[in-house]
């Protein structure tokens, strides 16, 4: 599946998590504000990861109501699962999220990387199951209270999803419906390139052991380009509801539509409950889905993850 993305949410990283035709997965964060095509949501602080109609805006309505918006936030998150025995089984996952606000300007950082190999049998060898790496940068300028002007470009390393890279970056501008403290509702719209570099296995062809196919010369046989670009217009909507000082619920649905092959397209849709534990540190429960119409061969349609997170806010 292709990448999902949102910017100004804290970060979960999630244990326990499970992907379609992998044994093992993490998930990938979430955000209470405007943020990226990855339409991934970090529940484990308040809500999800990145972004926000037209029409009257919610409830601020002058500049000098942003003062009370500044916020410093800075969490961490990193965990293991192991097992031994007749199933043996390792995951690591790590990951960081930076937000900064200060008046109109907002600049958030966000990073991440997922590794797991298992092994299904005593008498057979663990395999890598999930490698990945992301990492995403943002920054937004409201305008005005209830609206912003961003710029966002997400990096991710994917060997699963036969991508050495994908770039996405994305200008665009989010409005927001609810825009308080503890209750957000919101939409972006905007401009998504992007530029993938695939992995051998997705150039070239392999036989049914996953040998490449060379001819007499011991020359690859190429089957796609080593390259990919794409523009597509990227819309995306959220809701976060800190229900109480102890519970956070957060949602957010996002839509890619190709402007090159009207049959492209991706949706990406995250839900996240987050639950606080004690002082700084949270319990977060996320669900995230991925579909593309148009994967590379061999890549399915759908992905899904769901995760167990413990996550720590520093401040």
């Amino acid at each position: 599946m292709r990448h999902l993305f949102m910017t100004t949410a804290p970060l979960a990283v999630g244990l326990l998590a499970m992907t379609p035709g992998r044994l093992w997965a993490a998930t990938e964060p979430a955000a209470t504000e405007p943020a990226g095509t990855a339409g991934t949501q970090d529940p484990a602080s308040a809500g999800t990861e990145d972004l926000e109609g037209t029409g009257a805006f919610g409830s601020a309505t002058t500049l000098d109501d942003t003062e009370g918006t500044d916020a410093t936030e800075l969490t961490i998150s990193a965990g293991a699962l192991g097992s031994t025995g007749n199933a043996r089984a390792l995951a690591l996952t790590a990951n960081g999220n930076f937000r900064l606000r200060r008046g109109i300007h907002q600049f958030g950082a966000i990073a991440l990387a997922n590794f797991a190999r298992a092994a299904v049998a005593p008498e057979t060898d663990s395999e890598t199951t999930v490698n990945n790496v992301q990492g995403r940068l943002r920054y937004d300028v409201f305008v005005h209270p209830n609206v912003s002007l961003f710029a966002m470009a997400t990096g991710r390393h994917d060997p699963f999803q036969q991508l050495d890279l994908r770039l996405n970056v994305d200008p665009g501008v989010a409005f927001y419906i609810l825009n308080e403290a503890k209750h957000r509702l919101w939409t972006e719209v905007g401009y998504d390139f992007q530029y993938d570099v695939r992995t051998d296995e997705a150039v070239f062809e392999t036989n049914d052991e996953g040998a490449f196919i060379v001819d007499a010369d011991g020359n690859r046989d190429r089957v796609e380009d080593r390259t990919f670009t794409n523009h597509a217009a990227r819309v995306f909507g959220g809701y976060a509801n800190s229900i109480n000082e102890n519970f956070t619920f957060s949602t957010g649905v996002e839509y890619l539509q190709s402007v090159l092959e009207l049959q492209r397209f991706r949706v990406n849709w995250d839900v996240g409950l987050t639950a606080q534990l004690v002082n700084r540190l949270s319990l977060a429960t996320t669900f995230t889905l991925r579909f593309d119409n148009a994967p590379l061969p061999g890549v399915r349609e759908v992905d899904t993850i769901t995760a167990v997170s413990l996550v720590y806010r520093f401040f």
